[in-house]
């Protein structure tokens, strides 16, 4: 039988959980602004800036989070998986300090559906906001999918085993997708070896 949330009792903070809620809606943010100005929809403007406010929201939680997770994983890192968590945590701040100042400007214009003042210095800022949640999204990914950060050092891997008929091949999908040859196996297990 199936454990029911299982995964998220496991977790060491709601870092992994609330991070997808920004990544999510703040990038649908600026698209349904820039629909909305683009066909003079009122409602997709409106949208834009309910979906703003609540990425933000997102957005300052994920930030909080991170930086309290933070302090329980640094004693465990590469200096690798350091760095690049450092580079993360000052994209994503800028993120959230983006963030907060575009919801803070869509509030004190409420009135209109997007503000008329400053509207190409609004896109910009969306734009870079957009920008560094994606680059320091990046960054996270590659600090659990390369590094391991967070993860239990005895869980499954992607090279898997010949019992799960995985035969210790790690296929990169960008690869798969881009149509290229997945990228041989780095290792061999050595029960691989030991089950033929």
């Amino acid at each position: 039988m199936v454990d029911i949330l299982a995964g998220l009792r496991e977790v060491p903070n709601v870092h992994m959980v609330v991070v997808h809620w920004p990544i999510a809606l703040l990038p649908v943010a600026l698209g349904l602004d820039l629909l909305g100005l683009l066909l003079g929809s009122r409602d997709l403007l409106v949208a834009g800036r309910w979906c703003l406010w609540l990425g933000t929201i997102g957005a300052v939680l994920a930030g909080v989070s991170g930086l309290d997770g933070a302090n329980d994983v640094h004693p465990y890192v590469t200096d690798e998986a350091e760095e690049l968590m450092e580079r993360h945590m000052y994209l994503q701040l800028g993120t959230v300090g983006t963030a907060v100042a575009l919801s803070l400007w869509r509030v004190l214009t409420w009135r209109e559906p997007f503000p008329r003042r400053g509207r190409l210095v609004y896109v910009f800022l969306s734009l870079a906001m957009v920008v560094t949640l994606t680059v320091g999204s990046d960054l996270g990914g590659q600090m659990v999918y390369l590094h391991g950060v967070a993860v239990r050092v005895d869980a499954d891997s992607l090279q898997g085993s010949a019992e799960k008929a995985h035969g210790g091949e790690h296929h990169h999908l960008l690869d798969l997708f881009l149509g290229g040859e997945a990228a041989p196996p780095e290792h061999e297990h050595e029960h691989h070896d030991q089950h033929r």
